[in-house]
């Protein structure tokens, strides 16, 4: 198919990819000299890398600017679960963001987005629908289970008997959100339901701050009292673009050996527990032996917290095939090509698998149920959008 409309950003017609920017669409763009693209494909650079640089052409009397790449090198998800991107200049002291149409038909959010073909161009017009799903504390019935779980980001990771994951326990990060002092709440109720002994923090060791009317729960300073609780600090490009860098092994070393030398059950978070939590969830999951189908499903249900961010399952897929070099969704045994991908990498041994497996999969002496169900059984008028 061929992509022409340059208000797309981009031309495509089934071969040559080329980013593009047409004073008809942008008028503004007359002005510039340097004109730079960033996008999920290059980390979201915001340097003058030439690159990423486009070029500035006077063609039949109008100013256009344009940057030919490969289709590979611009195949690469952002959270629509499609390659994303946005042009920018260089201010003096700041990034001047060429503001998008809000009637471009691939924006998403404040990006843009790239589609290949038609079966791209449908299945992104449903995605809109969905994508940005902010919700209130009004949407959610507090006497559901499924409510109540879907509200905190609380859920127990597929494969597993004793991790469980979820909000952080008492950092803000949507302070005008009626949901916050809730998810708080919910995550207490959590600790003290399951009764984790171990935490893993992986938004680092944060402290809380009184100005913004945080504090630390007395069950988190007992857990802390007693040498269970670990801090590692990761981020976004990290954890989906670079999973296959020896930075991304060492982090998975860390956490597992925790597990290994700490007692269960566990509860894993970041911030609001989806992304960083969300592939170190998936990782672990996968070498319990969860299905892909269950580790996507679960990754997908962070947007039903009501945090208004979609994540798209692709984006997810994207990290796990650069670890183990094959696409998680065809995989027949995910289980064997994690494993293998671990022993070979040095994160852990045969033995130290072993280990982990048996910590992750032994049953909680507490089995609480009723307070939250994690299956999706809602009992409620308003039940969620289906998965």
């Amino acid at each position: 198919m061929k992509i022409e409309n340059s208000d797309f950003g981009y031309r495509f017609n089934g071969k040559v990819f080329e980013f593009f920017l047409d004073e008809k669409d942008y008028p503004e763009i007359v002005e510039y000299e340097d004109i730079f693209v960033t996008g999920s494909f290059n980390d979201w650079r915001k340097s003058a890398d030439p690159a990423w640089k486009l070029t500035k052409k006077i063609v039949k009397g109008k100013c256009v600017f344009v940057l030919p790449k490969s289709v590979d090198s611009v195949s690469v998800p952002g959270n629509s679960g499609y390659p994303e991107f946005k042009f920018f200049v260089l201010g003096k002291d700041n990034i001047i963001y060429i503001p998008f149409s809000d009637k471009s038909y691939n924006r998403f959010g404040f990006n843009k987005v790239i589609l290949f073909d038609d079966d791209d161009i449908k299945s992104f017009a449903g995605l809109k629908q969905l994508s940005f799903c902010q919700k209130n504390l009004d949407e959610f019935d507090l006497e559901c289970p499924a409510c109540r779980a879907e509200l905190s980001n609380i859920r127990l990771v597929p494969g597993t008997r004793s991790l469980f994951r979820g909000y952080h326990p008492f950092k803000k990060s949507f302070n005008s959100s009626d949901l916050e002092e809730m998810r708080f709440k919910y995550v207490e109720k959590a600790f003290t339901l399951y009764g984790f002994r171990s935490c893993i923090s992986l938004s680092g060791h944060e402290v809380s701050s009184g100005l913004q009317g945080e504090e630390t729960p007395a069950y988190l300073d007992e857990i802390k009292k007693n040498g269970n609780v670990l801090w590692t600090s990761m981020d976004y490009e990290l954890i989906y673009y670079h999973s296959d860098s020896a930075l991304f092994s060492n982090l998975l070393h860390s956490v597992c050996s925790f597990i290994i030398s700490h007692p269960g059950p566990f509860y894993i978070h970041c911030r609001v527990g989806g992304d960083r939590t969300g592939v170190f969830s998936a990782v672990l999951a996968a070498l319990c032996g969860a299905t892909w189908k269950d580790i996507a499903r679960d990754f997908y249900k962070t947007v039903l917290s009501g945090i208004g961010d979609y994540r798209d399952e692709k984006l997810l897929r994207y990290s796990i095939r650069k670890m183990i070099r094959y696409d998680p969704a065809f995989a027949k045994d995910l289980a064997h090509l994690m494993q293998s991908y671990f022993i070979k990498e040095k994160i852990l041994s045969s033995s130290e698998i072993g280990q982990l497996i048996e910590k992750l999969t032994a049953v909680p002496k507490k089995k609480e149920t009723d307070f939250f169900n994690f299956q999706d059984m809602h009992i409620c008028a308003k039940r969620s959008a289906k998965i």
